[in-house]
């Protein structure tokens, strides 16, 4: 099973990725797709890599690359993935930091197959933003980018015919909630 957790920088989705695979490891092998930007940063020592100002086109579709890399092999290697962002992300990341890739042959392609990769998930639950951003030396805390980039996610969701499942309150409220809906039987 694979499990999309969506929507802006700073909502509490790795806390909640974190709380999930506690909870599931008891009954069945599960791991975490660690968020890309992180693996990224943590390999080239430069915590400003992503930030506004200094990242590049190239840098930004990194992420595509790595996302997909972590998805398939810690897929691999477990019952549950849960992925604390999914390709929609990274794609409205991209195209709010670099409005003129929106209109390439290339983003039509990346689109193309991130079309594919969603298919890939089990279930997708937007995490909206319910929670003051975080400084934590790598993540924006503008405010406004955060609101737009989340604006963005679901117009991209909207775009794509997909339907994120909402869900909303503390990182426990979220994380039953979760837990409930991939165990029911409708």
């Amino acid at each position: 099973m694979k499990i999309g957790l969506t929507g802006a920088h700073g909502t509490g989705k790795t806390s909640l990725a974190k709380n999930l695979q506690s909870n599931l490891i008891k009954i069945n092998i599960t791991k975490i797709c660690n968020e890309t930007p992180r693996i990224i940063i943590d390999l080239v020592d430069d915590s400003t890599f992503f930030q506004r100002g200094k990242n590049t086109t190239l840098r930004q579709l990194l992420i595509f690359l790595f996302q997909a890399t972590e998805d398939y092999f810690q897929e691999k290697e477990a019952d549950i993935l849960i992925a604390d962002r999914t390709m929609i992300d990274h794609l409205a990341y991209t195209l709010d930091l670099f409005p003129e890739f929106e209109n390439s042959a290339e983003c039509n392609a990346l689109i193309f197959s991130i079309k594919k990769w969603m298919q890939t998930y089990d279930h997708i639950f937007k995490i909206p933003i319910e929670f003051p951003l975080e400084n934590d030396g790598v993540r924006e805390e503008d405010i406004n980018f955060q609101a737009r980039i989340d604006q963005k996610i679901d117009a991209l969701y909207d775009k794509f015919n997909i339907q994120p499942i909402p869900v909303s309150g503390s990182t426990q409220d979220r994380a039953d909630f979760i837990l409930k809906k991939i165990f029911s039987v409708d």
